[in-house]
Formats: structure tokens, sequence, C-alpha cells
């Protein structure tokens, strides 16, 4: 019974989601969509370190292979001056803090190179169950490269980090 207005509300809010990306269109749209695939690809990988799915290090490094090559540049150029408001859900102070958004889109590409490097590895350690909930840490903030020895569960909690330090900045709350 208690199910069905969890059910219920997951609905509404998925509908939400597909409304507003409907109305969405150009660049907009597109960040949308991309910020929506990340978040599959990001789920799909937790799931896999938590051993939900079975652990695939080739679709691990596919999945942050693909972060990784929308993120940094390709990222920043999804978000030109004057493309907020309305379905978007950037905040205006991505614009005024364009630099600091630039270096999340940065480490983005570098954690997520980190997990495809490290994806052969071992999962170890542990991860919160849901990647929302990863937060950054002291020294996180320097971006992926200098800490390899992680291997892949290290990378994927800064990956999805990485993700909600951005979001806690720059996106709208739903």
């Amino acid at each position: 019974m208690k199910a069905l207005p969890v059910i219920g509300m997951l609905a509404v809010l998925s509908g939400s989601i597909v409304f507003a990306h409907e109305n969405a269109s150009g660049v907009v749209k597109e960040r949308m969509e991309s910020m929506e695939r990340f978040e599959e690809l990001i789920e799909r990988v937790f799931a896999m370190m938590h051993g939900e799915l079975s652990y695939d290090a080739d679709a691990v490094r596919r999945a942050a292979a693909e972060i990784r090559d929308g993120a940094g540049r390709h990222m920043t150029a999804l978000f030109p001056e004057g493309s907020g408001g309305s379905p978007s859900e950037a905040r205006a102070e991505i614009w005024r803090d364009f630099d600091q958004f630039e270096h999340y889109a940065f480490m983005l590409a570098n954690w997520s190179n980190e997990l495809a490097e490290n994806a052969s590895g071992k999962p170890s350690g542990t991860l919160p169950k849901r990647w929302e909930d990863a937060e950054m840490g002291p020294g996180m903030m320097q971006g992926g490269g200098m800490m390899r020895q992680g291997g892949p569960v290290f990378a994927a909690w800064h990956v999805a980090a990485t993700c909600n330090a951005c979001h806690s900045d720059f996106r709208k709350e739903d």
C-alpha cells in the first residue's frame, strides 16, 4: 500500500521532467538530454559497483568515456550566455561565475577519464547507495590525475560528487 504513493510521485516527477524537455529546444534541449544521459550512465555504474548489476569493466569504461567526451569544453559550449530561463534548469549564477562552472566541467572530464582508465580494477570500497548522495570532500576540488590508486570506486565517487557540487551551485532546485 505504501509503494503506491511513491510510484505515483515518481510518475508525476518524471512526467514533469519529460514535459520540461519537450518544451525545450536548441542548446537548452541538447544540454538537458546530455545531463539526463549522464545520470543514466552513472546510475548504471553505481548499480554495478553495488552488485545490483554484474560488474562489466568494458561497460564502465564506455560509460566513463561517454561522460568524459561530453564534459569539459563540450559541456561549457552547451551553456552560452543568454540560454537561461524557463525551461532551462540552469540558475543565473552559472553565467556570473562561469569560471567555477568551467572548473566543474573539466573536473568531470578528468574524473570520468580516471574512471575509464581504472575500470578494470577490482571495485572495492564503499559508495553511497545513490549517486546523488556523493559529496565533495577535502582535496577533491583539484580534479583527477593525482590519485590513481583509488580504483573505479574512488573515481566513480568523484564523478558523482563533481556532478552534485555543480548541481548544488548552478542548478535550480526541483
